[in-house]
């Protein structure tokens, strides 16, 4: 699976903005669990991209409710990277 491949697949439907949305919730959540609870960088990133896995869940179960169907494509797009972001975090903090 190459580059295109993913890259095409974003621009698919409304992924780009469940992209920008997940990487709105992720960024918001990362700054107000660093700065302002002073929580550790690393397990900010964690709660962030729970945050932003619940956040993708919920929007997807309200489309759901409004007669349109549950996509994982769509929630998956919303924590792809954050959940690389997170990925990386932590490999860095524990190497």
């Amino acid at each position: 699976m190459g580059i295109k491949v993913l890259y095409d697949w974003i621009l698919q439907s409304n992924r780009p903005a469940h992209v920008k949305a997940g990487m709105f919730v992720f960024v918001v959540m990362l700054a107000f669990c660093f700065l302002l609870l002073g929580i550790d960088f690393c397990k900010s990133a964690i709660v962030s991209l729970a945050t932003t896995v619940i956040a993708a869940i919920v929007v997807e179960y309200i489309q759901k409710k409004c007669g349109f169907v549950f996509d994982w494509l769509d929630a998956l797009a919303t924590v792809l990277f954050p959940g690389i972001i997170a990925i990386l975090v932590v490999l860095v903090h524990f190497y």
